[in-house]
């Protein structure tokens, strides 16, 4: 078994659950979604990123690419995020 391997699937499993974790609940209700959960999202994500970079198979690419997607995204639900609870004063907890 490889070490390096089997931490690299580790993060790419945790980045799908906290990216699943985060998106479930009502998406206009911000009390769903905590903003310590994103936070970990993108940090976890951002890890996994740069793990998939010593990867040079073509799977490897697209996988790389997917990755690149996901952030951007998560990048830009952060914003939203702040945006909403900080500017329009949407409250964050119940």
């Amino acid at each position: 078994m490889n070490l390096e391997k089997v931490i690299f699937g580790a993060f790419v499993i945790l980045a799908c659950t906290l990216n699943f974790g985060f998106f479930v609940g009502e998406i206009g209700n911000p009390q769903h979604h905590h903003q310590l959960e994103l936070a970990g999202t993108v940090f976890v994500n951002l890890i996994a990123m740069i793990l998939k970079f010593g990867d040079r198979t073509h799977i490897g690419a697209v996988h790389l690419a997917t990755s690149i997607v996901a952030v951007l995204q998560l990048i830009a639900a952060s914003l939203v995020w702040m945006w909403a609870t900080r500017v329009a004063g949407m409250p964050t907890e119940g």
